[in-house]
């Protein structure tokens, strides 16, 4: 098949573009432009944010309440219907949370306030961030170089991974697009007959890595922005090396090899050289993609509403538990030594992270964002995304008719907590 001129063209400027933009650093400022320009507008907005979150929460919970009484326009509108209708415990967590930047900014309650402050400063930031990253990162993750990468990394798939080599796309659509994305395409795969049971399972646990948007904002939220692409590329590393471990240990090892339907005949390989077919493939995703910012900017705004509002509302509760109480720390305190044991200094200090990670991916970022040394915060931004990306889509995991169980999928969960320590911190030296 042709490659067509004006698609590889469309190819190389736009991911060449986008990745000057996130990962190289402009002279002079020693900072990638677009991390420039995002602490360039956090900073003018600042003093107004509290206002800011006010205004998002208002209209939120309106939208959320108006669903609740099956309002027509939430109920007629498809994108709307997704994220507001019908959500009593949306509507809670944005009274709590909205009630909460209402005492920041007008009633004194010192104990609250002081909690949820610095959350309310966080938010603010990921309210800008993610606006501008949205409309920006889509030259990366858009306009083919997720499959221009594929057709490289087909033939290491199966003896790295024991998975076949087209289980690339899981790990480039979860990096690229989503990990529920990610997670769901390979439920399929598997009902399908692409892959067998322990080819399934693998893929969901140990090809699942996080998404660069998802990494770029915990990285603004912590304020090392600038470590964003190092940071990626160690935790790749790490979610590699760890995956090439797990997949060869108990459960992953004793999982039967059985197909949920009879398996497809296989496909006949196409002939030319990789590098025609990688550029044929990028060429032909960038030509049918149009960038559509309207689109990009409702898109973050409704997606906004699934943690905002959960950060700020019991966040500032789990920052009163951590401040008051020593329940989360003495529940972690095994996992702290394990962590001291690699040479996390402050591993029994950022232990907590381990129990905010199963209620959001931001919400370790409570903890971590109060840690001064960027070492520890490097270490345990890699071990956190990595075992989100497991615990986040382990409900779709469980929803695809006899994949897997819970008991399965959590102590697959355990050895991946156990080996990811020891290989982030092999690798820690070799990227910092």
């Amino acid at each position: 098949m042709e490659i067509k001129r004006k698609g590889v063209i469309k190819f190389f400027l736009c991911t060449t573009i986008g990745i000057v933009l996130f990962a190289v650093n402009l002279p002079g400022i020693g900072r990638p432009a677009f991390s420039a320009f995002a602490t360039l507008c956090e900073d003018a907005l600042a003093p107004i944010y509290p206002w800011i979150l006010m205004a998002f929460l208002v209209i939120s919970l309106t939208f959320t309440v108006m669903g609740l009484f099956r309002h027509p326009l939430i109920r007629n509108t498809p994108r709307l219907k997704r994220t507001f209708y019908r959500k009593k415990m949306q509507a809670v967590t944005l009274s709590v949370a909205l009630a909460v930047v209402f005492c920041y900014q007008f009633l004194p309650v010192p104990f609250l306030n002081d909690q949820s402050g610095a959350l309310i400063d966080m938010c603010g930031d990921m309210f800008i961030f993610l606006l501008l990253a949205k409309m920006t990162l889509p030259l990366i993750s858009d306009f083919g170089l997720s499959e221009f990468l594929e057709v490289y990394l087909r033939p290491i798939m199966k003896p790295l991974l024991k998975v076949p080599g087209c289980a690339v796309i899981h790990m480039m659509t979860s990096s690229f697009v989503s990990v529920a994305a990610s997670t769901v395409m390979a439920g399929e795969e598997y009902q399908k007959g692409v892959y067998n049971r322990k080819e399934a399972v693998a893929a969901l646990t140990c090809l699942t890595i996080p998404t660069m948007f998802v990494t770029m904002l915990i990285c603004s939220v912590v304020g090392l922005e600038n470590e964003w692409f190092h940071l990626y590329v160690y935790i790749l590393a790490t979610c590699l090396l760890a995956g090439i471990i797990v997949v060869r240990l108990y459960p992953i090892r004793k999982i039967p090899e059985t197909y949920a339907v009879e398996p497809p005949a296989p496909e006949k390989e196409e002939k030319g050289g990789k590098w025609k077919l990688s550029l044929r493939q990028a060429s032909e995703r960038a030509l049918r993609m149009q960038y559509h910012p309207a689109d990009h900017f409702l898109t973050i705004v409704l997606s906004m509403i699934s943690f905002i509002p959960y950060i700020l509302a019991w966040g500032t509760v789990l920052k009163l538990i951590l401040a008051y109480t020593d329940i989360v720390n003495i529940l972690t305190y095994p996992y702290g030594l394990y962590l001291q044991l690699f040479g996390v200094a402050q591993g029994t200090e950022v232990a907590p992270v381990l129990v905010l990670n199963f209620l959001d991916v931001v919400m370790p970022t409570v903890v971590l964002s109060e840690v001064a040394d960027p070492s520890v915060v490097l270490r345990m931004l890699c071990l956190t995304l990595s075992e989100m990306v497991y615990i986040a889509p382990l409900l779709l995991t469980l929803a695809s008719k006899g994949l897997s169980s819970l008991k399965e999928q959590m102590e697959i969960w355990l050895v991946r907590v156990i080996v990811l320590v020891p290989c982030a911190a092999l690798l820690y030296p070799v990227f910092y």
